[in-house]
């Protein structure tokens, strides 16, 4: 009996994890076949497909051929130059080319879309709905739809936290391992070092693996330190409407000057709300993590690398793919037997902020010179709204993290 019910248990759960996967590559695939969906869902595609992988073959077959990468990319069908680090040539003279962009591009889709699912496990109604809101959302099949390298971070980060809770020793240096891959394709994932720290060994050893994975971190940066330099100072900043970070709401409160009044009537309650929340449940926030686990090690990645993101001001739409790891401790806990408002705060603004860019499309327009974007003063509003939304959960997120730091390393707490 015992037997059967464990099965029936499993089949249940793959009939969840079935579900969502099958859900989200019906909607992009409607999508693909029905560009008319991505425009009213708000996202906003680039012709060809997987444009953003063939912008990195691009620069690897440039690469290869003697040219300049990061100055003009002329193989580049936007002619855009290469702004990421070093490591992602390294494709050219693998034989990669823009040919094989289609490939490579269903095995990056196919192969996000299953760990993404396994990471959120859902396993009921709840957590099956909110998987599907998060995962079938506009930034999410934006970058889907573009092939975007942060798919490959967010698929090294949850590789990386996954062998870090395996007992064998060997797995955790291979977790470290890919942390320096990943922080070496593109900078912020270095951020990322301290979820190792969520594997279950002592506080020596975890400070024995994240030391040394941050040593070979440094070194490698200093390998390629000018290149570094470039990279960061080339890349582009979204100080625009479809960006996210601190820096750009100052921005936004300073320059657009006409509907800054609709801009904050729509942002300051949101924030004034999240700060009270934050003081009101500060308790449940410092104790929400496990000291341990895998469910932990992707909140901590997911959570630091979006904050570093925030904080720097370098989200575009497609990073909120980061969230999808914080989000598998908020489709553990059945918030509808015990009420952790903490819980709900944290998935309740995340989905509404992975919709915002649905609202944009539909409230905001560009004027007739095309150079500037007009709307009501609800849409400025909802503009106002959508930059709390990112403030709200970098903050409870960067409260929870911090609440976690302290009970990991106190001297009365030792695993």
């Amino acid at each position: 009996m015992g037997i059967v019910n464990q099965s029936n248990f499993n089949w249940r759960r793959v009939r969840w994890l079935l579900m969502v996967a099958g859900i989200v590559l019906a909607v992009f695939g409607w999508g693909v076949t029905q560009p008319g969906l991505f425009k009213v869902l708000g996202v906003n595609t680039l012709n060809p497909i997987f444009s953003d992988l063939i912008a990195i073959l691009a620069a690897g077959e440039a690469q290869v051929a003697g040219l300049d990468v990061y100055a003009n990319n002329p193989l580049d069908p936007l002619n855009r130059p290469h702004v990421y680090g070093p490591w992602w040539l390294g494709l050219g003279y693998l034989g990669l080319v823009r040919a094989d962009a289609w490939w490579l591009g269903l095995l990056l889709l196919g192969g996000f879309i299953l760990v993404a699912v396994l990471v959120l496990n859902p396993r009921d109604t709840r957590s099956t709905a909110i998987a599907v809101f998060l995962l079938a959302s506009p930034p999410v099949l934006l970058a889907m739809e573009r092939g975007n390298n942060d798919l490959v971070i967010f698929l090294l980060l949850a590789a990386a936290v996954w062998l870090a809770m395996r007992p064998a020793r060997f797995a955790a240096w291979l977790a470290g391992g890919l942390l320096v891959l990943a922080a070496a394709l593109k900078l912020y994932p270095l951020v990322a070092l301290p979820s190792l720290a969520a594997a279950p060994a002592t506080r020596k050893r975890v400070l024995l693996i994240v030391g040394t994975t941050t040593v070979v971190c440094a070194i490698v940066g200093l390998s390629s330190l000018a290149v570094y330099q470039k990279v960061v100072a080339m890349a582009p900043e979204p100080l625009t409407i479809f960006g996210y970070g601190g820096k750009l709401t100052y921005y936004m409160l300073l320059t657009i000057t006409d509907y800054r009044g609709w801009i904050m009537a729509g942002g300051l309650p949101l924030t004034i709300l999240t700060l009270w929340g934050c003081w009101q449940w500060r308790r449940q926030f410092w104790s929400l993590l496990p000291m341990t686990g895998f469910t932990t090690g992707c909140y901590l990645a997911g959570a630091l690398c979006w904050g570093l993101c925030y904080v720097s001001t370098i989200s575009f739409p497609y990073r909120m793919v980061l969230l999808l790891l914080p989000a598998r401790l908020w489709l553990q806990v059945r918030t509808e037997i015990e009420f952790n408002p903490v819980i709900r705060m944290q998935w309740i603004v995340t989905v509404l902020l992975f919709w915002t860019p649905f609202t944009k499309e539909h409230l905001l327009v560009l004027n007739v010179n095309e150079i500037a974007f007009t709307g009501s003063p609800l849409a400025w509003a909802v503009l106002g709204a959508e930059q709390a939304f990112a403030f709200s959960i970098s903050a409870t997120l960067g409260l929870a993290m911090l609440g976690w730091l302290w009970r990991r390393f106190s001297a009365e707490v030792e695993i």
